[in-house]
């Protein structure tokens, strides 16, 4: 499993102009012929791009606006195209700028180009400033954009640029390791000032090929202050650094990619400690006296919702039935607008006006209209699965990129996310479900744990076949799918893209060849608080007088392949929720036909506690029966369990492949 590796470290400054030792000559305007010729034995057939270089570096100035300090990131990355596969995602630069006004991130592209050869020469096609654009993501995010030019197999693309922002508290992480490429070498620097101390997390497996530090004394110029402070320099280099696999089963691989990220702990200003990294109670009270979170929802500030509050709830008494009500009136009547930012850009009152909003504004809507009819609720910020795991004893509010609301009712807590259609009153989208979360509150804010073993999903499938009633005719039967809630949730999302027909034409072209589909039905399938159930008629043939049939009973459901194919994991394996699967078979024994082989009943744990398969087969004259279990009673399993999972599968695999054998009565 990846390390995270923690230190503390003091602050430094860093000011130099060139690149260490090790790109020295990674300078722009010096790519020659011999260049494009790009060696390693981390290139082969399947690599598209092999990154160079990729150097940056961290460092703190004085500014004039607020009398403390900003940190510039610099960055230079020299990128070889190998095959065009690689160029829609590597020719499109994006880099997100944050904060308004004056304290707007400053961006300077220093340089950008694209580097052919023609005719034996070295051709270098320049972004121009004119095709350089900026787009607004939200009231605090904007996106810079630019298209490198000229980029075929075999060019090399060349860009540097800085940044410069207030928000020191945010400093940027540095990845070694990158998910498609190969990188030849990175190298990065740091250099933090007295003032700021920093807790670094080292995410991956893979080792430094230089890891050292420095300490100097510098000084920053606030305005007319000028301020002496100790500076620790510090600089990791990797080198042929192995493209992060990204496997099945893992949630967010960035997560344990070869990284460090950067969260503030304290600040220091000459004469006192401010701690950051521990203190929630902050956080949470400047997130509740915030105009764009916890004041917006106060039942008070919010008086303009009592109107409609009051309408979706008329008539109604009973407080869960009002929960309900509103709840319903949030999801099914407002438009949702992708976002991954905590606060809000608008008004609650133009957000209910306009019927549109992000994540978090429909769901503190939702919390506010909660309020107005004095039902207890609070927001809850999260971190969803891709953007990883949200550290426990510290908050690093850049992680947390999601609200719901929980709700307090007749003594229960329920969780409620009113900005999926078609998601049932009380139920959370499998993303949510990613560890610790953090309740903002005046009086009842801390920690949570939304886990995903604490998702709860069984799924079955029942079939019955029964021969036809005359001889020859063939077997008929039904076949009854009822998901979990989720799975229920993602089958109705699914049908709302393809509309019935399209999803009824997917089953019949799932079927057996010798299976025919029809009178396909769903039931539930608008009553969002329950399971839907997808049932159809299916007849077959499936002995056309041979003398020998061979049925596979779970044709229908089960695992064809081993889901856990590679023989070795680093990392765990992360499934959306614990599996509770159940596959019933009643059948006939075809007409004019005995059992001449049944596979044989069995139940096998998964170490010991935490998992079980069960194959059980009962049989007369007459009928058959076959009940299938397979469950596993946790969603995460470390790099140790995996060849024991692995092995696990492979028997469940060969065992759902077997077969009964009917032979033919002479």
């Amino acid at each position: 499993m990846a390390n995270r590796i923690y230190y503390l470290l003091s602050a430094v400054l860093f000011y130099s102009i060139g690149f260490s030792q090790d790109t020295q000559n990674l300078k722009f305007g010096k790519i020659s012929t011999p260049d494009f010729q790009v060696t390693s034995p981390l290139i082969d057939s399947n690599v598209n791009a092999v990154i160079i270089a990729d150097v940056g570096k961290t460092y703190f100035v004085g500014n004039t606006i607020n009398r403390w300090i900003s940190y510039v990131f610099e960055k230079h990355i020299r990128i070889k195209i190998i095959n065009k596969k690689s160029i829609d995602d590597l020719v499109t630069i994006k880099i997100p700028l944050y904060g308004r006004d004056n304290y707007k991130d400053k961006l300077e592209i220093s340089e950008a180009s694209t580097y052919n050869i023609e005719n034996g020469a070295v051709v270098e096609t320049k972004v121009q400033a004119t095709d350089i654009f900026e787009e607004k993501y939200n009231s605090y995010v904007s996106i810079k954009k630019f298209a490198l030019p000229a980029v075929k197999e075999g060019s090399i693309i060349d860009y540097s640029y800085k940044i410069t922002s207030y928000h020191y508290s945010n400093i940027p992480s540095w990845s070694f390791q990158h998910l498609y490429y190969p990188c030849l070498l990175s190298d990065f620097e740091i250099a933090i000032p007295q003032l700021l101390r920093f807790t670094i997390i080292k995410h991956g497996v893979d080792s430094f090929y230089m890891n050292k530090s420095d300490e100097t004394r510098e000084n920053l110029f606030m305005s007319d202050l000028k301020v002496s402070s100790l500076i620790n320099k510090y600089r990791w280099v990797m080198k042929n650094i192995v493209p992060f696999k990204v496997e099945d089963f893992l949630f967010a691989p960035t997560d344990y990619l070869d990284k460090l990220e950067f969260n503030l702990a304290q600040t220091y200003n000459g004469s006192d400690v401010h701690n950051i990294m521990t203190d929630w109670k902050t956080v949470n009270d400047d997130l509740m006296n915030s105009s764009e979170f916890g004041l917006a929802i106060d039942k008070e500030y919010s008086v303009n919702l009592f109107n409609t509050a009051d309408k979706v709830c008329s008539g109604v008494t009973d407080p869960l039935e009002m929960a309900k009500r509103l709840y319903t009136y949030v999801r099914d009547n407002f438009t949702v607008r992708d976002n991954d930012y905590i606060y809000m850009s608008d008004d609650l009152y133009n957000i209910n006006k306009k019927r549109s909003g992000n994540t978090a504004e429909l769901n503190l809507l939702l919390t506010a209209l909660l309020r107005q009819r004095d039902i207890k609720a609070d927001p809850v910020i999260l971190s969803t699965r891709e953007y990883g795991v949200h550290p426990v004893i510290y908050p690093v509010l850049n992680k947390m990129n999601y609200v719901i609301c929980m709700a307090k009712i007749n003594g229960d807590t329920i969780f409620l996310d009113a900005t999926h259609p078609r998601l049932g009153f009380g139920k959370l989208p499998v993303e949510c479900y990613n560890g610790h979360a953090r309740i903002i509150s005046q009086k009842d804010s801390g920690s949570i744990y939304l886990y995903p073993d604490n998702i709860k999903e069984t799924k079955t499938v029942a079939v019955s076949l029964s021969n036809g009633e005359k001889q020859g005719a063939g077997m008929s039967g039904t076949v009854e799918i009822t998901p979990g809630l989720i799975e229920s949730f993602h089958t109705r999302d699914e049908i709302a893209k393809k509309g019935i027909a399209g999803f009824t034409k997917d089953i019949k072209l799932a079927s057996d060849n010798n299976m025919r589909v029809t009178n396909v039905g769903i039931d539930s399938l608008q009553q969002y608080d329950l399971p839907i159930m997808i049932h159809y008629d299916i007849t077959a043939d499936p002995g056309n007088g041979e003398d020998f049939i061979y049925f596979t009973p779970m044709l229908l459901d089960g695992y064809k392949d081993n889901p856990f194919a590679v023989s070795d994991r680093k990392y765990p394996v992360e499934m959306p929720f614990p599996l509770n699967e159940v596959f019933i078979l009643n059948m006939e024994i075809p007409e004019g036909y005995k059992i001449e082989e049944l596979p044989k009943s069995t139940k096998v744990k998964f170490n010991e506690n935490e998992g079980l398969f069960e194959y059980i087969v009962r049989s007369d004259s007459r009928k058959i029966q076959l009940i299938c279990k397979l469950s596993l009673y946790e969603a995460t399993f470390y790099p140790d369990d995996y060849q024991t999972l692995r092995d696990f599968f492979a028997y469940v695999v060969k065992k759902e492949s077997e077969q009964i054998v009917f032979k033919k009565i002479k």
